[in-house]
């Protein structure tokens, strides 16, 4: 069950990018010939009008062709009629092939948010709030109390909670410069996280707001619709940030590889949120509609994680991957004239051999991870 749910939120999330895609092409008067969801062989195929929807056999991504991209390093080139050259991606105008390469992660993006926001009405969400102050803990010796809002850690503004879990983990026990705001005023203090475990932690526990479609808690306040939105749009940011940070810290070797997961790490994760949630929902004893509601709303967040991650990541100007593409755009649109087609096709494809080892590289990691 676990391996089927991981295959259904990855195939809705390609899905979801590569239908970005496709509306962005049609929208731009582009002929679309093949809608895949999967990669590799092709094992189901449906002709619909002038586009082809196949399903393939490895559930590890998926393509949406556009006719006439001749330097798309996956489909290869497209030899181009003459009678539909006015269709062809190449023929458009460089802000139509840009919304196009956009499409996907826009797409992922709408996704992500329309999930954050509806799992925040349902289940809460945790604020950048102290509620409590652990005792003897870095919190408390750097003169934290309950009522202090965290607004700032080493100069980077803090929307949410998980803003503050990532700072503070990625500071690795090292110092971290903390600003917060009490009474309307704004303090800076510093302190030094400590390590629990596999995480780091500073000692507080953070104020929660209930979901407007929770059921009323003592002592805790429901969050507004404005509340729910401003959670969903910032937990975009959030995974925007994260990313870029991670890239950039993993590069200059202040992070390790190890630390990233792959389709089989993120499976295993899958798996064990699965067997969490059912094991709960069996402890408490709760009906199996409940226990398919909890199941439901955890592969909804994992959804919502992949979806962002998955935008994030194909905005990344690297060879390949849509922001490539866009790069490539923008120097057309600087030189006002065409790259060589056969030029960008190379870089394109020889980036998309190395993200290919790169995702050997993490697979074997996941699989090290999984066994150790």
């Amino acid at each position: 069950m676990p391996i089927f749910l991981a295959i259904l939120v990855f195939g809705i999330v390609v899905l979801v990018h590569e239908w970005g895609h496709f509306i962005a092409a049609r929208r731009a008067g582009i002929l679309v010939e093949e809608f895949a969801i999967g990669m590799g062989p092709k094992l189901l195929g449906i002709q619909r009008g002038e586009t082809l929807y196949t399903i393939r056999a490895l559930p590890i991504g998926g393509f949406c062709k556009p006719y006439g991209d001749e330097a798309d390093a996956l489909t290869g080139p497209t030899e181009v009629d003459e009678s539909l050259r006015d269709r062809a991606f190449n023929s458009k105008t460089i802000p139509q092939r840009m919304s196009v390469m956009f499409g996907g992660s826009f797409m992922n993006f709408v996704l992500a948010f329309v999930l954050f926001s509806f799992l925040a009405s349902i289940a809460g969400f945790n604020t950048t709030t102290v509620r409590d102050v652990t005792p003897n803990t870095p919190a408390e010796q750097s003169g934290l109390i309950a009522g202090d809002r965290i607004v700032s850690i080493n100069g980077t503004r803090m929307f949410l909670f998980s803003d503050l879990q990532f700072e503070i983990f990625t500071s690795q026990g090292t110092p971290i410069d903390v600003g917060f705001v009490r009474d309307g005023v704004r303090h800076y203090t510093t302190m030094q996280a400590e390590r629990v475990g596999e995480t780091y932690l500073i000692g507080i526990a953070p104020v929660f707001r209930i979901g407007i479609f929770s059921q009323p808690q003592e002592g805790f306040y429901r969050a507004s619709v404005g509340e729910i939105l401003h959670f969903g749009a910032m937990s975009i940011w959030h995974y925007i940030r994260t990313i870029t940070v991670l890239i950039v810290r993993l590069v200059t070797g202040q992070l390790s590889f190890a630390l990233l997961a792959g389709p089989i790490g993120i499976v295993n994760m899958i798996a064990g949120n699965y067997n969490a949630t059912v094991a709960a929902a069996q402890a408490a004893e709760v009906s199996l509609a409940v226990t398919v509601l909890s199941i439901t709303l955890t592969m909804m967040n994992f959804g919502a994680i992949i979806s962002a991650n998955l935008g994030v990541m194909n905005l990344l100007p690297l060879p390949a991957l849509d922001g490539g593409r866009i790069v490539f755009l923008t120097l057309e649109a600087i030189r006002r004239k065409p790259l060589s087609v056969e030029k960008e096709g190379m870089v394109h494809l020889a980036g998309f051999v190395l993200l290919m080892i790169l995702m050997v590289v993490i697979a074997y990691q996941d699989i090290v991870n999984l066994f150790s």
